[in-house]
């Protein structure tokens, strides 16, 4: 296939897998019930699948048994179980599918999937493929973004909080974003580009796989996923009371106004941090990793499967 170029899956008897998060809910019971939802809204497409259950932290080795003699592998999960399963296939030939299933699904928002699960079983078997960009950070594949800073230390602390107290996701998350505010050191950092270096204090680095759209204090879509760019932002803090300052003028105003906030887009970056052990979010799962930390995108390295109705972004 040729860069850039979409073309539809050939051959009416290919074989569709399709990997699901089996650790996702509460117990087996419901996984046998979103298989069967899975296997269901596939054959209302006149697609007889072939389902596995599997564990994305653990997808490793096991994954090429899985997925042998498979036409197109399908991502039934969220942005973490599609990011894993993405890493396995970049760099091959294989077309991945989004079956969005999880809490956000960003992936599958901006490749144009429907959100209902017979609609999008629908558009994969009339999709077209495209191969898109990915991003690495340190060897490790990722889709949507990376973080380090204040998103993946809030992280942590919602799970613990969740173990600790069994509240629900989002009332964890929002009293652990408290705590992490309260307490959070900024981070110093020198931010290495092709073209130039730069030191700055920033309670976040975000890097992602293409440009994101802004919005105040939102990141939104992206409009493309072939442009061959990562994109970094960042604010510059000169201490915790001016990070707030700057997060109150960011919501009166537009927060690529604010003179402060750094947005460039780049082949590789480089992240030196004082601190030699980080926790890094890649694509909402955070991971232990070592500074430097070592960015850079992989142009057209993924085969996807976009609905036909969709424009190949």
């Amino acid at each position: 296939m040729a860069p850039g170029e979409a073309r539809p899956l050939t051959g009416a008897g290919a074989k569709i897998v399709v990997l699901m998060n089996a650790s996702a809910g509460t117990g087996g019971e419901e996984a046998e019930k979103r298989e069967q939802l899975i296997r269901e809204a596939f054959q209302a497409a006149g697609v007889e699948p072939v389902i596995h259950g599997i564990e994305p932290g653990r997808l490793g080795s096991t994954f090429e048994e899985l997925a042998r003699g498979a036409d197109l592998i399908v991502a039934a999960g969220g942005d973490g179980t599609v990011s894993a399963i993405a890493g396995a296939l970049a760099g091959g030939d294989v077309p991945l599918a989004v079956l969005p299933m999880g809490t956000l699904n960003h992936f599958a928002k901006d490749l144009g999937m429907p959100q209902e699960l017979k609609a999008a079983a629908a558009a994969i078997v009339g999709g077209r493929i495209k191969r898109v960009d990915v991003g690495e950070v340190n060897g490790r594949v990722f889709i949507n973004n990376s973080s380090v800073g204040l998103y993946p230390e809030t992280v942590i602390n919602r799970d613990r909080e969740r173990a600790r107290t069994g509240r629900g996701k989002w009332s964890a998350m929002a009293l652990a974003a408290v705590r992490v505010l309260r307490r959070f050191p900024l981070l110093s950092a020198c931010i290495t580009l092709p073209e130039r270096t730069f030191v700055a204090k920033t309670p976040l680095i975000f890097v992602g796989n293409n440009e994101y759209t802004i919005n105040v204090l939102q990141l939104g879509e992206r409009a493309e996923l072939d442009r061959g760019q990562l994109s970094l932002y960042m604010m510059r803090c000169r201490g915790r009371l001016y990070m707030f300052w700057l997060m109150v003028r960011a919501i009166v105003g537009s927060l690529d106004a604010v003179r402060d906030f750094e947005a460039v887009t780049s082949s590789e970056v480089v992240v030196r941090l004082r601190q030699r052990h980080l926790q890094v979010a890649v694509d909402g799962e955070v991971v232990p990793m070592r500074s430097p930390l070592r960015y850079r995108i992989r142009p057209l390295a993924l085969a996807v499967m976009f609905p036909a109705t969709a424009e190949a972004t």
